[in-house]
């Protein structure tokens, strides 16, 4: 487990964290998204998803549809 990355949501000035399932939260710090997989006690998972990225993964899911 790489734990630097992990705690780098914790010294964000991150929202509220919302479970989403699976084992999965989402946080919004200001710019970006933080989406982190979590055991029960710890986040295991954390991936940092600028506007950008987001805005690509929303078309995806948009196209997916269509």
């Amino acid at each position: 487990m790489n734990a630097r990355h992990i705690r780098a949501v914790d010294r964000t000035g991150v929202t509220k964290r919302r479970y989403l399932g699976d084992g999965v939260y989402v946080a919004h710090d200001g710019f970006g998204v933080w989406l982190t997989a979590e055991n029960g006690l710890v986040a295991t998972d954390a991936i940092y998803l600028e506007p950008e990225v987001f805005g690509e993964l929303a078309r995806f899911m948009h196209d997916k549809e269509g």
